[in-house]
């Protein structure tokens, strides 16, 4: 589980993020993201009642990519906020396939050291 302090929580935080951050996509997965001022990287996963009705398999999938960040948190950049939409197609997809195409999209977006 993320520690407290590197999770995103705000509404206002989210609204800037989505106002004017930078967005890339993959078929399972969208990253938007901002440079912040904290010294350290903040991350939110969303998945919306779209993907499943059922809250069991939206949280699953919130918890398989909150892991995927937190082991690979000392590979990303600091002074970022991140936020992780999962689209229908994460819904069944493998923790594998979940790791590389979120690794992709960090890749991408030029946020790993």
């Amino acid at each position: 589980m993320l520690p407290v302090k590197y999770r995103l929580t705000k509404d206002r935080d989210f609204k800037k993020i989505n106002a004017s951050g930078k967005a890339f996509f993959s078929s399972r997965l969208r990253i938007k993201f901002l440079a912040n001022n904290q010294g350290f990287s903040r991350f939110a996963v969303v998945v919306s009642n779209k993907v499943s009705k059922q809250a069991t398999k939206r949280n699953y999938l919130k918890r398989q990519i909150r892991e995927i960040f937190r082991l690979n948190m000392p590979k990303i950049k600091i002074n970022y906020d991140v936020i992780c939409s999962a689209g229908a197609r994460a819904l069944g997809a493998k923790y594998q396939d979940l790791e590389k195409d979120l690794i992709f999209l960090l890749n991408k977006a030029k946020l790993l050291k």
